[in-house]
Parts: structure tokens; sequence; C-alpha cells
């Protein structure tokens, strides 16, 4: 997959092949009460807040608890909110993963989801399922939880930087050739990102748009 697949040396040089004109983590992380409990699965190093309790499938420094997604050791109602971002997509069962999010959350608690529609295949280690927005409403809301808000985070310009990107990879092999082509393709392309800024407030951006989101409250039971 050419130079997104490259992960130290040069590639931390290049500029990236999406943006988010808007953090919305962020923006969740605002509508929080002081001493909420915050929880972050598929952290992959990351800490939003030095108080997250982070949990991935592999050590990192930051990592809290290490375990299978699926099935997580730990009580019910534990956090107050959780995030799962460019997570989903990597799980062979999305659906369990989703439940065990739902039983960790105290009643009315919040899920912050990330997930992508129109993305390259991006193997951690592997790469299964894409939703578009409307299928993402359904499948949080049949997992117990109620919007509060919904989008798109990662534009149109994303995408086709992604696909401009694999698609000269693919048309000159992923040799030398392949990754001088792609490295110039980004270069190229990232200044054209800023327009994303504009295009994701735009209805006709979810129909291709790079990576959607979804914010909801557990339903009280």
């Amino acid at each position: 997959m050419g130079w997104i697949t490259v992960r130290t040396g040069l590639y931390r040089l290049l500029p990236g092949l999406t943006s988010q004109p808007r953090v919305r983590v962020s923006e969740t992380v605002a509508r929080l009460q002081a001493g909420a409990r915050l929880c972050d699965i598929g952290a992959g190093g990351r800490k939003i807040t030095p108080e997250t309790f982070t949990i991935d499938g592999f050590v990192t420094d930051t990592t809290n608890l290490v375990c299978d997604i699926h099935e997580i050791p730990l009580p019910d109602s534990s956090f107050d909110v959780i995030f799962c971002t460019g997570t989903l997509e990597h799980v062979r069962n999305p659906h369990k993963v989703m439940a065990e999010i739902h039983r960790l959350l105290s009643d009315g608690g919040l899920v912050h989801i990330e997930a992508p529609f129109l993305q390259g295949y991006h193997a951690d280690p592997t790469d299964y399922w894409r939703w578009t927005l409307e299928g993402l409403r359904l499948f949080c809301t049949d997992a117990g939880f109620e919007e509060v808000e919904a989008g798109c985070h990662m534009g149109p310009t994303s995408t086709l930087n992604w696909i401009v990107n694999e698609y000269l990879v693919c048309l000159f092999s992923n040799g030398i050739v392949g990754n001088v082509a792609a490295l110039c393709a980004r270069v190229a392309g990232a200044p054209f990102l800023v327009l994303d800024r504009l295009l994701v407030k735009r209805s006709q951006s979810l129909r291709i748009a790079s990576g959607i989101y979804f914010v909801g409250r557990k339903v009280q039971s």
C-alpha cells in the first residue's frame, strides 16, 4: 500500500492523506462534567486526557489494559464516556464490541464512535468493515444508544487524496516508482485538504465522506 504502510523515517515528515477540520473528540470532551470517567477503546497509544483509561489489544507505553476488546474484563457501568475511533473496522465482530461498550457505560453515559466510509484498505492488523452515516446510526441505535450528534468528520478531499495515492501505487506497482508517485501526489494534494473545512458542512459530503462519527447517549435501563 505504498507510503501509507511506512511508519518510521521519511513517512513522519510527509503530509497526511486525510485531515479533520473539526476535532470531534475534543468537542465531546467539552460536553463532560468534571470528574467524568473517560475510557478510550483502541487508543493506540493516545491519551485524550491524562485521566483517560486506555484499552487496546496491543501494548503501548500508555495502555492501561491490554485485552481482547470483544470481552473486556471490567465491571458494568465502569465509565461515563467511551471513545472508540478508527477501531471498529479492524475487529471481527463490531456488534459484540458495541455490546461491551454499552455494558461498560453508566446509564446516560456517552459513546463517541468514529468510523471509515470511503477509505482504502488499512490493516491494523486486519481491516473488515465500512459504514455509511445511516448505517452507523442504525448500528449504534440498535446497540442501545440515542443520537446526540452525528455527521462527517473527514471530508471528500480526504477521500480523493487516499484514492489517488492508492491508485498510483496500483498503477506503478508497490516499488520505487509507485512510492515516488504516491509521495508526489501526497505532497501535491495536501494543500487542498483545507477545502474540507467548507465541504464537511455540506450535506452532499456524506455521499463521499472519508470518515463519519456518531455521539450517542446510553438509553437508561
